[in-house]
């Protein structure tokens, strides 16, 4: 196993570089001889891992949420040779990636020199004087992650204690078998596809440079672009930018206090920023009509909610509502008192999902409506029958033609009641079927369950407004899960005709006197007003859980037929609304946004096409959304000078975004760092080299903010885990989006950074694996490119991912 069948040109190399590659190529040359007589005694033992992650890779492309941690687990354990303990002999030692770190160290009481090879599995020493461990379970492999060549170590081991001297710690490449690259104290030294080697000097090193209009070359491994100069913030908090903000941005903070403004801005462009400002500025023109209590806003998760509510003061509106839809949808509904348990149920099936969130739902909200009051009026005209004053009766309901549903019907019973000009008959008759309609027309719960159970109805409007989005195994799947959710007593049918007996019972009994307020309609209070009776529901004796997206269909149900929502009798609403990352909102849930605006309906949307996190909410592009949400002819507002990250980052993004990037968007950043893209053949390398990299950082830089990104939970515990065996200080493992926002090291997932800033941004491990060649791949990796303001780095231990520029990914090899 040669150095790709050739020999080794050490020619170019300092007499101190030739001499450590050479001993590094040596030692090589004696691990792939060893290995290569183990595989000759067991073959059986060499596993085809290459298609194992092939296979893992494709099911992953396809698998649904739930599956994708179980299969990300799978691959890690594949592509890293997780050691299998207890269960007979090791797996063997990968002779492609056998070992990425060197350590050579003299024993304090015995002075004996020993070489430990650091690597993803363990090789125990066979009398030729060289072993390998396993970075994550060997003992020893702590020195090499925690001392520098030259230091004094002092460990316990096994409740004993070992003490030495470091004299060798080098760091090596070994890809497809063959030595690329070793790193040491006294310098880097590279060697090309031919096997010529040199020592690894100024863009061939791998330093990262940039800053704000200058160009600070820094050590190898060394994160970190500000100067002795600048004057970093200690909180890493939004900042305020009433001084700073541009032409653009100024006019759409003061647009005027009614309307609805919509901007468009991509990553760092200042969306969010300028929202906050037009909240402060409008509250600033009129305290009144904009208090903090009157205003809300809504934004894509927790971490931004925490990042938002320390801003606000400083605008000096503190006491805003800030919240996530989720929160705020289920909060409303437990204090509408629907009658069912507001708790939502995990697992709902991807088609389910898709179909509540979809537009459709809005078009079948509206048909179901128009139908029930076709319903009504047929009921109406047949119990007033040709009584005299039917007429009449029939003229009052007309009248109140534009009310809301539910108001229409109560509106027309109190006016017929009081008409002393009906005669008896036709009133009583009048009054019984507008109870039974009111009645109907409040049932919000079995609206919310026949939409959703009614196959016939559900594919007759699939046909007509979402031709193609579901097939019939969809339908069936759906009508599967929500039927599932009510056990009914009785057949609906039969439950119908049973109210209309009841009702001619009652009509016959109250034609001459005065009804008594029908089963649960509130009684006056002291002060004469009767307050709106919950709406009603025949859910008594049904098992009902929610499913995420059942809050927006139940509150849009409520809105359609009181004309908004109602709480102790007054509608709720606010003065102002901002709907931040708007394109992760389903059509249905912007609507009811909307529809909890006051009659000037001021509202700010922010967002951008993309940075969408939430896939199958039917989101297109603006125009549909804002046609689906009823605001067809809204102007788009956008903002093309991106004050957050570099040139280089956004040049990045673009190329990952590829056909979803708008080409004919400028580009206007400032200039700073280059990406860095460093490739390693093993997660334990990549640590090694992140672990000194960000040592260094927090020293330098105290109050630096650093985000280090994997695509998946899983394999940010896996960092996390030996970063911090490593001693990387200020480290934080970040799962549920509790971001403290002061200086240090996150540790996260793609989904956790959502909206937020930082410093510096690692994103580990972009692999084909993690980030396909599909869409939902373009805007997680856009994303999080997107959240570092100074520098980026691409830390990759596996095959790259196809929208990671070749340029970039070759010239880190060279």
């Amino acid at each position: 196993m040669s150095q790709e069948h050739q020999d080794p040109d050490l020619n170019a190399l300092s007499d101190e570089g030739g001499r450590i590659v050479a001993e590094e190529l040596d030692i090589l040359r004696r691990i792939q001889e060893r290995l290569d007589r183990e595989a000759q005694n067991a073959p059986g033992q060499i596993e085809d891992l290459d298609a194992q992650l092939i296979e893992l890779r494709d099911a992953l492309a396809e698998a649904k949420e739930e599956d994708q941690a179980s299969l990300v687990e799978q691959m890690h354990q594949v592509a890293a040779l997780s050691r299998t303990r207890g269960q007979g002999r090791d797996a063997p030692v990968d002779p492609k990636n056998p070992y990425f770190g060197h350590l050579r160290l003299r024993e304090a009481k015995s002075k004996r020199l020993r070489d430990v090879l650091v690597g993803k599995r363990t090789l125990l020493d066979d009398g030729d004087g060289l072993s390998i461990v396993d970075w994550r379970n060997a003992p020893v492999s702590r020195l090499y992650y925690r001392y520098e060549e030259d230091d004094e170590y002092e460990e316990e081991f096994d409740a004993r204690s070992l003490e030495g001297t470091v004299m060798v710690r080098r760091s090596v490449a070994v890809m497809e078998s063959s030595l690329r690259r070793v790193s040491a104290p006294q310098g880097t030294f590279v060697s090309d596809r031919r096997g010529r080697w040199r020592d690894a000097v100024g863009a061939a090193k791998p330093m990262l440079e940039g800053g704000v209009g200058t160009a600070v070359r820094v050590p190898q491994g060394q994160l970190g672009v500000h100067s002795d100069d600048d004057q970093p913030r200690a909180d890493k908090h939004l900042q305020e930018i009433t001084a700073l903000i541009d032409k653009e941005q100024f006019n759409l903070i003061t647009q005027p206090e009614s309307g609805i403004v919509l901007i468009q801005g991509g990553a760092g462009s200042g969306k969010t920023t300028v929202a906050l400002h037009r909240v402060a500025y409008l509250a600033y023109q009129d305290r009144r009509r904009f208090a903090p209590a009157k205003m809300l806003i809504m934004v894509f998760n927790e971490a931004l909610v925490e990042y938002i509510r320390h801003v606000l003061p400083s605008l000096g509106i503190d006491g805003v509502p800030v919240t996530t839809y989720r929160k705020w949808s289920t909060q409303l509904l437990r204090k509408l008192k629907l009658r069912i348990p507001i708790s939502h149920i995990d697992g709902v099936p991807d088609a389910v999902s898709r179909f509540k969130k979809h537009p459709v739902v809005l078009r079948m909200i509206d048909d179901r409506i128009g139908w029930q009051l076709e319903e009504a009026e047929e009921l109406l005209k047949k119990r007033l029958g040709e009584r005299a004053g039917a007429e009449a009766a029939f003229a009052v309901w007309q009248r109140n033609a534009d009310l809301p549903p539910v108001v229409r019907a109560e509106r027309t019973l109190d006016q017929i009641k009081a008409d002393p000009s009906i005669p008896g008959p036709a009133r009583a008759a009048a009054e019984t079927a507008l109870r039974t309609i009111r009645d109907d027309l409040r049932d919000v719960c079995d609206d919310w369950l026949e939409l959703m159970t009614d196959s016939e109805a559900l594919r007759t409007a699939l046909r007509e407004y979402a031709p193609g989005a579901f097939n019939d195994a969809d339908v069936a799947t759906i009508v599967r899960w929500c039927a599932a959710k009510a056990e009914l007593d009785e057949e609906p049918e039969a439950e119908e005709e049973r109210d209309e007996e009841e009702a001619e019972e009652r009509a016959e009994s109250t034609i001459d006197s005065e009804p008594a307020p029908p089963k649960g309609e509130a009684e006056p209070d002291e002060d004469g007003e009767a307050e709106a009776p919950p709406p009603r529901t025949r859910m008594g004796h049904h098992t009902v859980g929610l499913d995420p997206e059942d809050d927006a269909i139940l509150l849009r149900l409520l809105q359609r037929k009181y004309g908004g929502l109602f709480l102790g009798g007054k509608r709720f609403e606010y003065e102002h609304i901002v709907i931040d990352e708007a394109q992760d909102l389903a059509p249905i849930e912007v609507r009811v946004l909307l529809d909890c605006a006051t009659d000037g309906q001021s509202v700010t949307i922010a967002g951008d096409r993309a940075q969408k996190m939430i896939f199958d909410n039917g989101f297109v592009d603006w125009p549909q959304l804002l046609g689906d949400a009823g605001l067809p002819h809204v102007a788009i507002q956008p903002l093309k000078i991106t004050y957050r990250s570099t040139r280089q980052v956004m040049e990045l993004s673009r190329f990952v975004l590829g056909p979803l990037h708008s080409p004919e968007d400028a580009l206007i950043a400032r200039e700073g760092a280059p990406v860095g893209y460093y490739q390693f053949g093993d997660t334990g390398e990549a640590v090694a080299f992140l672990a000194e990299a960000l040592r260094a950082l927090m020293q330098r830089e105290p109050t630096a903010s650093c985000a280090l990104v994997t695509r998946y939970p899983q394999q940010a515990d896996v960092y996390h885990d030996a970063l911090r065996i490593a001693e990387v200080p200020k480290l934080r493992r970040v799962g549920r989006q509790d971001f403290s926002f002061t200086p240090g090291i996150d540790v996260t997932d793609i989904r956790q950074v959502k909206g937020l800033e930082f410093d510096y941004v690692v994103l580990l491990d972009p692999t084909i694996q993690n980030y396909p060649e599909v869409v939902e791949s373009r805007h997680l990796l856009h994303i999080g490119a997107t959240r570092a303001a100074h520098q980026l780095w691409l830390v990759c231990s596996g095959p790259p991912s196809k929208l990671i520029p070749e340029d970039l990914i070759v010239a880190s090899l060279e």
